[in-house]
């Protein structure tokens, strides 16, 4: 017999299922966090790109929640197929890295680096900008819970 949260069970019965025992392991973890910066990286460029040569989109919603899950996804497999609340974070990391990332930089290199510029750059964005990135990052999120 064996003494479990629930009562006694038989040793067969209190095992635990393997999803308890599966944890991140650091070097998965930094392969996770390597590739959510890689893909919000590219997937950021290339949503400004489209931007800057399309003007306003009428889908930037469904374009963030794109961006959301391909970041996501590329969480899931660096991290070799770990779901949990750290691969979440660092998805929704990397989807707000896609999108904070293209303009720090274009700032940086546009007037140096002034934290006064980066702060303007980040805070100057619209609503609708604001709303795309919670978007996105509930995808990301969804992605790997």
């Amino acid at each position: 017999m064996v003494y479990s949260a629930v009562g006694i069970k038989c040793r067969e019965c209190a095992k635990l299922p393997r999803s308890a025992l599966i944890t991140l392991k650091p070097e998965r973890a930094v392969r996770a966090v390597l590739a959510a910066l890689g893909a919000g990286t590219a997937v950021g460029f290339a949503y400004y790109l489209l931007l800057s040569t399309a003007g306003f989109l009428y889908f930037l919603f469904f374009l963030g929640a794109g961006i959301g899950y391909l970041v996501g996804e590329t969480v899931v497999r660096a991290s070799g197929h770990y779901r949990g609340v750290e691969t979440a974070l660092i998805a929704v990391g990397g989807t707000l890295w896609a999108f904070l990332g293209p303009p720090v930089f274009s700032s940086i290199v546009r007037f140096g680096l002034h934290w006064d510029a980066v702060i303007f750059t980040v805070s100057r964005g619209s609503v609708t900008t604001w709303l795309v990135m919670a978007v996105a990052g509930y995808f990301a999120w969804q992605r790997n819970r």
